[in-house]
């Protein structure tokens, strides 16, 4: 379905793209003010629609690889949003629809919905030590540059020409974990390495830590604020989303001094009949 077929369709108005974006192809939608549930079950190709107007919404769209965003319930977005989506080109309507109607419409016109993304088995190769390497800092609060960390990865890997299914793991998991940091921690550092095997992301911050690991990798679980919410975070998904897009994830944390993420993704084919 094309998007000007679903600005028809929603009677929605292109409030950032040109009459050349309208004729992208769009192979699904997603409904969603939980960019944590966007980060779980999105897929290139498809567009969000979504209530949440702050910059997340556009961020989380790059990462996921969405083709246009939708704002439901005649919102619209803030002068920030409509700026990251002319960098990363991605277009921009407003319907007066609300969102369980706005997701009806698409889907009976046969417009599919999406499918949770499936855990992997496979493990990661140990990091070189010539590895490429890049570093970020990331404060504890700073709501207003939250996501950037993430997106430079991404389009780090872009430009070296990662496969765009690896990208996207990656991003996801970036994300999730630089969210944790804005969210809870006072600060952290965050490394990419990469290899001609491997991208190992490291993460390493300063803050309260998690008494409880195994409570907190449980989907659900979340002990965040009302203004987490929303933001259209805190649906208890932020671990879980890293470990299922990890080939192998290790997660450590001490009480009043801070948490360790090391989380690896294989660049090679698993060799046929290997654990």
């Amino acid at each position: 379905m094309k998007l000007k077929e679903i600005q028809r369709l929603l009677q929605a108005d292109l409030v950032w793209g040109t009459e050349e974006h309208l004729e992208k192809e769009i192979e699904a939608a997603c409904g969603s003010d939980l960019m944590s549930d966007v980060l779980a079950f999105g897929r290139p190709g498809q567009i969000l629609l979504t209530g949440l107007t702050n910059a997340q919404s556009v961020r989380t769209a790059d990462i996921i690889g969405a083709k246009a965003l939708v704002y439901v319930r005649g919102k619209r977005p803030e002068q920030e949003c409509l700026e990251q989506a002319a960098v990363k080109g991605i277009p921009v309507l407003s319907t007066p629809r609300m969102m369980y109607e706005a997701c009806g419409i698409l889907y009976s016109h046969g417009l599919p919905g999406v499918s949770p993304l499936q855990d992997t088995e496979r493990q990661a190769d140990v990091y070189g030590k010539d590895a490429f390497s890049h570093s970020f800092e990331i404060t504890g609060r700073n709501f207003s540059r939250a996501g950037n960390a993430s997106t430079t990865v991404k389009d780090i890997l872009e430009d070296i020409g990662i496969s765009p299914a690896v990208i996207r793991r990656v991003a996801i998991a970036a994300y999730e974990s630089e969210m944790n940091v804005v969210m809870y921690a006072e600060r952290a550092e965050m490394t990419l390495y990469l290899t001609p095997n491997l991208i190992y992301l490291r993460l390493r911050d300063k803050g309260p830590g998690i008494p409880d690991i195994e409570l907190a990798m449980r989907e659900g679980y979340s002990t965040a604020t009302p203004e987490m919410r929303e933001m259209g975070f805190g649906a208890g998904m932020g671990l879980p989303n890293i470990r299922r897009n990890a080939d192998r994830f290790e997660i450590s944390s001490e009480v009043g001094k801070g948490t360790n993420l090391d989380i690896y993704f294989d660049l090679l084919p698993k060799q046929e009949g290997s654990a």
